[in-house]
């Protein structure tokens, strides 16, 4: 399969977490065309069984490979911890393959911090990936891991953030003094600005996005697949596994407007 630098970026998550990766992607590298998938029809992946996760990234990947992406984003925490050694086995000769996991631990920023608190996902906590790789760079950090499962679902079902603040401030109550915030799982980055309020800026919150975009635009420009130039006529196209919903299609229109395109493809997983 021949890929150049008009080809399309591919990104997928379980749902709406990695749209924000996205949009980061759009404005650091504007020129980009890119196709989303979200498995809406299965999330959220962090209660999900490793099993379940793998076979069902390896189709997603799979389809956007076909549809001749020059790269692939996985945009979820709970995929990385648990398929990214799967996917990079089978697709690291045919195409580019990024995470949101590897390049944010790999970032100098962890030599400032002395205890870092993780909120995550139990597939991704249970995976205890980000406890080897951190410790693998940086062995001064005391690392505090907190599995947050009920995040995720009420973001994807769109609750209002006067109902989410009280399960915010229980989770984080559990926490003490710590340097640095890691929300190890791209839904959350849609509360971010609730989780600084209540750190009053005395935590730093890790700018996952804007790290792991860096990481993206560095690699595509070194191979040359960085595109340059605008491409007319393209829009960003958002997959579901089930029909659109109402919050995803929301969100979407927030963060990328009004032109997009939206189509449903259905997987037979098992």
């Amino acid at each position: 399969m021949k890929i150049n630098p008009l080809s399309p970026i591919g990104i997928f998550d379980s749902g709406i977490g990695g749209l924000i990766i996205a949009k980061e992607m759009k404005i650091q590298m504007p020129n980009e065309d890119f196709i989303y998938f979200g498995d809406t029809k299965n999330m959220p992946y962090g209660e999900k069984s490793q099993e379940f996760i793998r076979k069902n990234s390896m189709k997603i990947v799979s389809f956007l490979y076909k549809k001749k992406c020059k790269a692939i984003v996985i945009a979820c925490n709970s995929i990385a911890s648990n398929a990214l050694d799967l996917i990079q086995k089978k697709f690291h000769k045919k195409i580019l393959i990024f995470n949101v996991i590897d390049p944010v631990v790999k970032n100098t920023i962890f030599l400032s911090y002395k205890k870092i608190g993780i909120i995550a996902t139990p597939a991704t906590i249970h995976s205890n990936f980000y406890q080897k790789k951190i410790k693998k760079y940086y062995r001064h950090i005391d690392l505090v891991q907190m599995s947050t499962p009920l995040l995720a679902p009420i973001i994807e079902n769109g609750w209002e953030i006067e109902k989410i603040n009280p399960i915010i401030e229980n989770y984080l109550n559990h926490f003490k003094s710590i340097d640095a915030i890691l929300l190890a799982c791209t839904h959350y980055l849609f509360l971010k600005e609730k989780i600084e309020n209540f750190y009053h800026g005395k935590v730093h919150l890790i700018d996952i996005q804007k790290i792991v975009v860096q990481e993206i635009k560095k690699k595509l420009s070194k191979k040359k697949l960085l595109c340059l130039h605008p491409i007319w006529n393209r829009s960003p196209i958002f997959y579901t596994s089930s029909s659109i919903p109402f919050f995803f299609e929301k969100k979407v229109r927030i963060l990328f407007g009004k032109k997009v395109f939206f189509k449903t493809h259905i997987f037979n997983f098992f």
